[in-house]
């Protein structure tokens, strides 16, 4: 018997020599008696090791670990989405805004004809004005562009040297007037 077998078996040393001396005694008996008796001791054997048979579970195979996997996978996340959606307040027919109960109202039906002579007046914007900046210690070219315009832009720079025919962007001095161009 093989070791690995023995061990999976939980057989007691006693049964182990047990059987040995019956196997041993079976091919002793095979080798010097006739073929009836050894059809006998053959059925006692076979008797004697259907008691010692150890249950053996069959293993379940790698696709069945991973369809078992796919599937609670699956069913957790439509769990963790349907918490999330419970946690959040958010519900997919609120975008569909469905006013299929409601009759459409008349007044969203109805026209207005505004006079060609009671128009209102067209504003006509004016281009801002330029402003005018003193820069005060430690203030940069591209800080001033941050300032007036909200962020940096390159585009923005070469407007302000152009209109204050700098240079070198650089060398700005303290309590310089700068015109920064709004447009």
């Amino acid at each position: 018997m093989k070791g690995s077998t023995l061990r999976r078996s939980n057989l007691t040393k006693e049964k182990i020599a047990m059987l040995d001396a019956l196997a041993k005694y079976n091919r002793d008996y095979r080798t010097t008696s006739n073929s009836d008796v050894s059809l006998d001791k053959q059925e006692e054997l076979d008797v004697l090791w259907q008691n010692f048979k150890v249950a053996s579970r069959a293993e379940k195979s790698p696709m069945a670990f991973f369809t078992t996997g796919v599937f609670v996978g699956v069913i957790s996340t439509l769990v963790l989405a349907i918490l999330i959606s419970f946690v959040v307040g958010y519900s997919p027919l609120d975008d569909l805004n469905l006013n299929l109960i409601k009759a459409p109202s008349t007044e969203s039906l109805k026209f207005t004809f505004i006079p060609a002579d009671k128009q209102e007046p067209v504003v006509q914007q004016t281009a801002p004005q330029n402003k005018e900046y003193t820069v005060q210690p430690g203030d940069s070219l591209e800080g001033i562009a941050i300032k007036f315009y909200g962020g940096f832009d390159q585009a923005k720079l070469k407007m302000i040297e152009e209109a204050n025919n700098l240079a070198n962007p650089n060398a700005i001095g303290i309590g310089q007037k700068l015109i920064i161009p709004m447009n």
